[in-house]
């Protein structure tokens, strides 16, 4: 399904697909296992000091079962210092990973932590990496939401919006647990995961949203799907095969003319040369000084996929979605855009927000406020998926 069907007053109409996904919607319930999963969440990295606070005492173990603070302590100072040994309140530590644990946790409480300012429920895990502390939330998988949804998408959208974007990220934290069991961590607290704020932002109409939805995942052929999502397409979403190499039938890029009240739906950025410059540099693309750009290929979507990067040392080809990463996310919303003048200043034109696979948010929030709910929106976006309670 990646065209829209018309109407018969010329307007865009789904009522076909509605009818169908309402059908399967019908044919599933939920599945109350999902809700005792959880996840780990990278929540910082690299960072040389950390101060981990509670409201109440918890216990700091190490890795191994021996070892163990009683529940006393109410703030831990943690220092790495250069060549790797941690500090803990003054005092050196040759553990290369902690553990904080409420003491509710053990008796199946949520209370968590604060973590430099930020909260989080559930358990922290601090591991000793090359670069730094490594922080990692273990946290229940609905809870986790609740720190996902508002802040992915705002509160005060309709309510379908908010059950889709509470699915679709379930979903996406279940798949990259499946992928990344034998890892430190499952996925990303961050924009290359999903943006995940602990308890700072919880929101009533975001809980009922989980609430409503609690078990319900997205499948394809029976296990969790790869549900990307971006905030707007600006005309149609990406083949996800074209952008990334990753073929998945419902990942193919469909049409998306709803988005157009996004204020990422056209953009207009300035940016200093010597800040693309030195973004190049730093991400080892270039060292030269820039003298000219040129677009390169672009996707059937129309965001580039390629730039041109001319320097006084020759030429070279930059991935388009890797200069946006180095540039920043928001300096560039996306790889949909244009050089309109070149020089001191670069004068940049472009549309959309994100990478533009998957589902387009501000495409979810139109087509909810005109009455679609969230299995037809999502049926939409990504075509042929299976709502289930569960995994077969």
């Amino acid at each position: 399904m990646d065209t829209l069907l018309t109407g018969a007053k010329g307007e865009t109409s789904m009522f076909k697909p509605i009818v169908v996904s309402l059908l399967c919607w019908l044919s599933f319930v939920s599945n109350p296992l999902w809700a005792m999963e959880t996840v780990r969440v990278a929540v910082m990295e690299g960072i040389h000091h950390v101060t981990i606070r509670s409201p109440n005492p918890f216990y700091l173990k190490t890795t191994s079962p021996e070892s163990m603070a009683q529940p006393a302590m109410i703030k831990v100072d943690m220092v790495y210092q250069t060549g790797g040994e941690i500090t803990i309140n003054g005092r050196k530590s040759h553990v290369h990973e902690w553990v904080f644990l409420p003491v509710q946790a053990e008796e199946g409480g949520e209370n968590g932590f604060v973590v430099n300012g930020q909260p989080y429920p559930g358990i922290l895990r601090v591991k000793q990496k090359e670069k730094g502390l490594l922080i990692i939330n273990e946290v229940a998988l609905e809870r986790y939401l609740a720190g996902v949804v508002p802040s992915e998408m705002s509160p005060k959208w309709n309510k379908e919006a908010l059950k889709v974007q509470a699915i679709i990220s379930r979903t996406y934290a279940l798949y990259q647990k499946m992928k990344n069991s034998d890892k430190d961590y499952d996925l990303w607290g961050s924009v290359l995961g999903q943006v995940y704020t602990g308890d700072a932002g919880n929101d009533p109409a975001v809980d009922q949203a989980i609430r409503e939805t609690a078990g319900i995942v997205l499948t394809y052929q029976g296990r969790p799907a790869l549900t990307f999502f971006h905030s707007t397409s600006a005309g149609r979403t990406e083949d996800a095969a074209e952008l990334w190499g990753i073929d998945l039938p419902y990942l193919k890029g469909v049409n998306c003319p709803f988005d157009r009240d996004s204020p990422y739906y056209r953009w207009t950025r300035s940016l200093p040369l010597q800040n693309l410059e030195q973004a190049l540099r730093d991400n080892r693309s270039v060292n030269d000084p820039i003298t000219g750009i040129l677009p390169g290929d672009r996707s059937r979507a129309g965001r580039l996929l390629t730039v041109l990067m001319m320097h006084k040392g020759g030429k070279t080809i930059v991935k388009a979605n890797d200069l946006r990463k180095a540039i920043g996310f928001r300096t560039l919303p996306s790889t949909n855009f244009s050089i309109d003048a070149f020089g001191p200043t670069l004068q940049i034109s472009g549309q959309g927000y994100g990478h533009g696979v998957g589902l387009c948010q501000w495409g979810a929030k139109v087509l909810a406020e005109r009455g679609y709910k969230a299995d037809a929106i999502m049926h939409y976006y990504y075509p042929g998926l299976v709502l289930q309670g569960g995994m077969s």
